[in-house]
């Protein structure tokens, strides 16, 4: 026989109590609008390389070097936040990578190797 009480159970937390806490709504919105490019980018690489290409092989090599030049640049990418801040390093790399697939994209409009 215990001389301690049994421990008080945890209160229930629901999804409403979180969200509704200050600022999780704003950081939830710009992580899933930021982030939906990393998945939408690889689909949108295959199909763009199975149009122009007519080879899927072709669009799972693109896809291959997209995933890894990714995983080669983030560290990098997470070393410049934290030594300069976030805007400073996201808007342009943002731009820099808008301005890649968009020339990507023009270059295979053309049939440029």
């Amino acid at each position: 026989m215990s001389l301690t009480a049994p421990p008080a159970p945890a209160p229930r937390i629901t999804y409403g109590a979180v969200l509704g806490s200050p600022h999780v709504a704003r950081l939830l919105g710009g992580t899933l609008t930021r982030r939906l490019p990393n998945g939408t980018a690889p689909v949108a690489i295959l199909l763009w390389a199975t149009a122009s290409a007519g080879s899927i092989a072709f669009g799972g090599l693109l896809n291959a070097l997209y995933g890894l030049s990714s995983a080669l640049a983030q560290p990098v990418k997470g070393r410049l936040v934290d030594r300069h801040g976030q805007s400073t390093v996201h808007l342009p790399a943002g731009a820099r990578r808008r301005l890649g697939l968009a020339g990507h994209m023009q270059r295979g409009r053309h049939k440029a190797p």
